[in-house]
């Protein structure tokens, strides 16, 4: 009797196992917290290259963390197709991320103030898988660059990309725009909104779509 309980307890326990393992997980402390708004261009740029700079232990913490719930990245960010990965890591973020949420993150303004730690340590999780998805973009085309998005036209219109890290494709001639995508806002987006339900994954169209060049700038 016990035994077969156990096959349908089993499944509840991984979000609480993740919450556990987020106490002892490392958060991500910019220099510069608060919505980018507020800040200067300097102190955009230097929370940019700050992230640059620890980049790659912000790669080895996520990649420890996932391998723990049965989720190796490392072939995918070594050349593997990283599509059957990333259908992966969403229906595992599908199961475990809700457990996690609590009301007050739900909302735009609270994910831009926070400094991602403490009670709001699961933001410096999500900023990883968020630069995990964008490195599986880069690795796979170079093209892409993590810069920030400085166009005016966000900035006036008080976009939330707006001077805060994204990926980046330059455009390839003289007139053709540069192309951008938040991949830590689409990322937050699933954990700020853990009941909204997706017709399809759209981490895989994000990664699928930007191998495919179907970012890619046009006349």
């Amino acid at each position: 009797m016990a035994s077969w309980l156990s096959r349908f307890v089993r499944p509840r326990a991984a979000p609480n196992d993740l919450a556990r393992r987020l106490a002892d997980y490392p958060p991500y402390r910019a220099p510069h917290v608060g919505p980018p708004r507020r800040l200067t261009p300097a102190q955009s740029h230097e929370n940019l290259q700050h992230l640059l700079a620890h980049l790659d232990e912000r790669l080895a913490a996520i990649s420890s963390l996932l391998r723990e719930q049965d989720l190796d990245p490392a072939p995918a960010l070594a050349g593997a197709d990283p599509l059957p990965f990333v259908d992966r890591l969403h229906d595992w973020a599908s199961a475990t991320w809700p457990a996690l949420h609590r009301p007050a993150q739900a909302t735009l303004a609270h994910w831009l103030a926070s400094s991602r730690d403490g009670t709001d340590i699961a933001f410096s999780m999500v900023l990883d898988i968020a630069l995990l998805l964008g490195e599986l973009i880069r690795r796979h085309d170079p093209r892409w660059i993590w810069a920030l998005d400085e166009d005016a036209r966000n900035r006036r219109d008080d976009m939330v990309s707006a001077m805060r890290p994204v990926l980046l494709l330059r455009g390839t001639a003289p007139g053709l725009p540069d192309v951008l995508i938040d991949i830590e806002d689409e990322v937050v987006g699933k954990y700020r909104k853990p009941d909204l339900s997706y017709p399809i994954n759209p981490w895989r169209a994000t990664v699928s779509d930007a191998l495919a060049g179907r970012y890619d700038p046009v006349r």
